[in-house]
């Protein structure tokens, strides 16, 4: 702090807020995101830096992040979106950085990548088949159903576990018919699978 004839100086003391449109509850992929830095500097800022989990973020239309005076806009957030948000105001005397914002980014069940798509398995014996999701709320609800060329079954409740994102199914082949392909559906409330 420096005072000139009276005239009090002092780094830049920032504010972060979500746009006031905006519910920080209900964001999930694929919404538009606006956050408000609010700035009491004297003198004021020559300059605003935004950061994500401490990374500073530049003006980037074709990613969809837009920068303008004291305003960030995110088009079209993804799960990568999610985390903490900072702003940092620069003036002759300093800087000052904002509170965090965590941005929580919800979205619909899908796959975990590298999961065991074939299996081998002989009359008689039982196969544990697993099914992964990241999902946001992770919250999920599992659906089986077993395929083969001649019909479409849902696999009953008795033989499905469920732990968090993942799943498994209980599934012993007792003859040529019961060979096909398992596949596994998860829902959130934010929708299905895809």
């Amino acid at each position: 702090k420096t005072t000139y004839n009276n005239v009090v100086s002092d780094t830049p003391m920032a504010r972060l807020q979500l746009g006031s449109s905006l519910n920080p509850d209900t964001i999930r992929e694929g919404t538009d995101v606006y956050f408000d830095c609010l700035i009491q500097a004297q003198p004021s800022v020559y300059k605003v830096e935004w950061r994500h989990n401490g990374h500073l973020l530049g003006h980037n239309v074709a990613r969809g992040v837009i920068i303008s005076n004291q305003s960030l806009v995110l088009q079209g957030v993804s799960r990568d979106s999610a985390g903490n948000y900072t702003c940092v105001g620069y003036n002759t005397e300093g800087d000052g950085e904002s509170n965090y914002f965590y941005l929580n980014v919800m979205y619909s069940p899908t796959c975990k990548a590298n999961q065991t798509r074939i299996h081998g398995v002989a009359k008689q014996e039982k196969a544990n088949i697993s099914c992964e999701v990241e999902a946001n709320p992770p919250d999920v609800q599992f659906r089986w159903t077993f395929n083969n060329s001649a019909e479409s079954l849902d696999v009953a409740a008795a033989y499905i576990a469920r732990a968090g994102t993942s799943s498994v199914v209980s599934y012993t082949p007792m003859t040529e018919l019961d060979y096909g392909t398992l596949l596994c559906w998860a829902t959130n409330r934010i929708g299905h699978q895809r």
